[in-house]
This record gives C-alpha cells, structure tokens and sequence, in this order.
C-alpha cells in the first residue's frame, strides 16, 4: 500500500478541550470505521480503500462525570488497526469524543496516534491530528443550526456516532483537511444497557410524575411545571438476583415526556430503587438519562432521593423520618418526597424551589400490581407476567406473594 495524497484544504480548528481530570469507565467494545486515515491509502491496484471494508473494534470508556463523553482506547495505535503496519510511532494515544448531544457531536482536534513517512513533509513524517468539519465551524462562531442544516453535524443515533467530514492535518490548528473523495467516519458504541438487560425482568408498566427535572422548567405562561399534571409512561423491571430492586426504564426518553425535545441523552437507563424497606426506600445517586443544555452549559442530571443522601451523609433513619424525607413504597406507589439532582454523580444534593414529590405509581402488567385484598399468611404464586398459576411446577421461576409481599423464587 501506499499514501494517497490527495486533499482538499478546508480551514483551521481550535485546540482540544476535553478534560484530562475526567474520571472513565470501561463499556466494552466499539466498532470503528476510519474516515480519517484510511481514504489516504490505495490498495494494491491503486484503488483508494473505502474504510467500510476493514472496520475494527477498539476498547471504549464512557466518563463517569459526564455520562456521553467517550474515550477510544488507542485505535489508532493498535495491532487491530489495519495500517498499523505503516505507523512510525508507538505512543499509546486515546481519542475523546463528546457526545453528550446527540444531535451536535463535538470531536475536538487532537493528536490520533497515527505517524507515517510523507516525503512532502519537511520532517519526512506526517503525524494525524483529527477532528470534524461540524467542530471547526463550531470553533469558529457558526450557529449550530447552520451547521446542522449544512449537514456538517456529527451527531449521534442510539449507540451510532455519524461523523460526516472527517478532517484531519498535521496539528491542532491544522487538522482542517479532508481526502477527495471523502468517507465519513463511524463509530458503534457498544449497548451497555442490553449486555445487562439479563439480569432484569419486565414485570409491567409504572406511571411517573417527575420531580426531578419538570420542576426547574417554566410552561408557556411562565409557571413552573407540576409533575402530576405532566405524568409519563415507563417500563418497569426487577433484578433477577435481588427481586427487592425495582427500575423504571428510560422514562425521559419517551416522546410523550413533557421535556422530550429538551432532552439531549440518547442512552437508555434503568432509574434503580431498592424497596426491600418499603418504609424507606432507598436511591443510590445515578444517571437519569437526561442531559439539557441550559444557558450554553450541558448539564446531564443525575438523581437520588432526600432520605438516601441525608444518610450517606451522617443523619440517622430516625432524623431522615421525623424530617418527612424518607421515601417510601405503599400500595404499588413508590413517593420521593425530597427528589434530589445535580450535574455530577458525587454531587446530587440540589432540589428545586418549587419542588413537587416524584410518584412512581406502578401498573398493570406485573407482580408489583397484582392485588393486595389477601389474608396475609396466604401464599399465591403468579408467572413473570402478573398471572396467578393455580399449580406451580417444580424448577419454574414464579412470583410469590404472602399477604402484601411479594418475593421471586425458584420452586
């Protein structure tokens, strides 16, 4: 193989902003097609090589603090990468891309990894800062929507990030280039949400009126939003290991959420809550699903609840209780009286002025609505669905109920 040196000069791009104090988690796997690199070479017949026949899977990490920024893992500088053999440096090099909006992908110029021998170079070698034709118009004063209806957008749909004018040069201010012709590059996360899909059950439907997020919204009148005039529908699942721990799944991402448009996440979650107390249910701090932009800032919204964080810092059960802030679970209605958010996982304690309860009252569907009106002491079994078997068999997983509470077992 050999460069193919044919480019089309575009303009130049602002420095790499992306945070090097961010803290990352593994997901797995993406699948990388190179619209960089790759349409810089010909193959054996003198062919440019289209980059969607040799993809690759790079490691991929996901920033703990802002749920949608990615970090790929040394695709470049990797064995895995087909034209590795023509890298001449064998720095480790991860690539940063920020997601967070899934409609305006911003994808920073900065150094890929990727070195390899240009003799029109002064230094012989031709060293890959990438970037975006979105993020340099971006960088210089373009409003997003012009850029949007331009097409110039990398943006993002479900686990795909679509990168339509990779550019690229031989540094930051110079990674303004794009080869001719040019192939977008591709980017398939991986779905984190599905991997673990096997440990949930969907058990049925819940309804919720947020007191999270609506609050901090004004309606066209100028009032706040009251969540129980907003309720929205969402799936609900249990953990096959702990039947205790209920989730309400991506209930911000259903179209019929008042803030739906508002809601730049494209990730799918599972809004846990561990009821094995149902006087005191409890909220670990997690990721919502849910990421505005708010006064130029893009803030995702993770959520607890008021009793949760008042003990992770130092008051008793007994103080969270006197003080009405303990949520609770009674008669398939889950109550956070204190919903609290923040912008950061570590730091979840805002709550709005206006405030309202979140209600998440679960439905049909599922063991959590089957009726209560038992002797307790009686023991029915019911299937994942929500209907009573008369005659469990043995091995079977069934819902067993004793009065008002219900467990999953194996019989």
């Amino acid at each position: 193989m050999r460069k193919f040196h044919l480019f089309i000069s575009l303009c130049l791009l602002s420095a790499l902003t992306a945070s090097a104090q961010l803290e990352w988690k593994s997901i797995g796997y993406a699948t990388v097609v190179d619209g960089w690199i790759t349409p810089g070479y010909v193959d054996d017949n003198g062919k440019q090589i289209d980059p969607n026949t040799c993809p690759f899977e790079v490691a991929v990490e996901e920033s703990i603090d802002c749920p949608g920024m990615y970090k790929l893992v040394n695709p470049f500088g990797g064995k895995d990468f087909h034209l590795s053999e023509f890298n001449l440096d064998g720095t480790a090099c991860d690539i940063i891309i920020d997601a967070r909006d899934y409609t305006f992908v911003i994808i920073q110029p900065q150094y890929c990894g990727f070195t390899d021998a240009d003799d029109s170079q002064p230094s012989g070698q031709y060293p890959y800062y990438i970037s975006d034709m979105g993020t340099y118009m971006y960088n210089m004063g373009q409003q997003r929507e012009v850029i949007n209806v331009l097409k110039c957008a990398a943006t993002r749909a479900g686990n795909t990030i679509y990168i339509p004018q990779p550019t690229m040069g031989t540094t930051c201010d110079h990674a303004i280039k794009a080869w001719d012709p040019s192939y977008p590059a591709i980017i398939t996360l991986p779905d984190g949400f599905e991997a673990d899909a096997a440990n949930w059950d969907v058990i049925g439907t819940a309804t919720l009126a947020d007191g999270w997020i609506l609050p901090g919204w004004d309606d066209d009148n100028g009032n706040s939003l009251v969540p129980e005039e907003h309720p929205v529908a969402c799936e609900v699942a249990m953990n096959q290991d702990n039947p205790n721990l209920i989730a309400i799944i991506s209930p911000f991402r259903n179209p019929d959420y008042e803030l739906y448009t508002e809601n730049l996440s494209a990730s799918n979650v599972r809004i846990v809550f561990d009821v094995t107390d149902p006087e005191f249910v409890t909220m670990q701090p997690q990721f919502s699903g849910f990421i505005a932009r708010r006064d130029n800032d893009i803030m995702p919204f993770f959520i607890t609840d008021g009793g949760t964080y008042l003990l992770a810092n130092g008051r008793t059960r007994e103080q969270v209780i006197a003080g009405g802030h303990n949520a609770t679970y009674v008669d398939n209605v889950i109550t956070i009286p204190s919903p609290l958010w923040g912008t950061a996982i570590d730091d979840t304690g805002k709550i709005w002025n206006n405030y309202k309860a979140s209600v998440i009252t679960i439905g049909q569907g599922g063991k959590h609505d089957i009726a209560v009106d038992y002797n307790e002491g009686e023991v029915h079994f019911f299937n994942l669905q929500g209907v009573e078997i008369t005659n469990p068999q043995h091995g079977q997983i069934y819902i067993r109920r004793s009065g008002s509470t219900a467990t999953k077992v194996r019989f």
